[in-house]
């Protein structure tokens, strides 16, 4: 079941591709149950993830949707930026040196 009134736009950034943009309409509670699940639909959508090093996302959904789902919230937190090598997500830890 797809979770009304919710889009999401995804930018990834590539070494050595041009940057990607698309606009995800149909995203099911599935999807969203955690940010693992998340990045593993975002990751289907790409042709290239051996050499992605960022996916930005921005939410377009109402403060209740946020509220309702723990990852989109998790994922704000986050400031909705996931930093990878190799196409591996790097771990929070990392992610606060660069």
């Amino acid at each position: 079941m797809f979770v009304k009134n919710l889009e999401l736009d995804v930018i990834a950034s590539f070494d050595n591709h041009e940057q990607d943009w698309f606009r995800l309409k149909f995203l099911t509670k599935n999807v969203l149950k955690d940010e693992k699940s998340l990045l593993e639909y975002i990751f289907k959508q790409l042709d290239h993830t051996n050499d992605l090093y960022k996916i930005s996302l921005c939410w377009l959904c109402s403060n209740y949707t946020v509220k309702k789902y723990k990852t989109i919230k998790e994922s704000i937190d986050k400031n909705a930026k996931y930093f990878f090598e190799q196409g591996e997500l790097i771990d929070d830890e990392a992610i606060s040196y660069i």
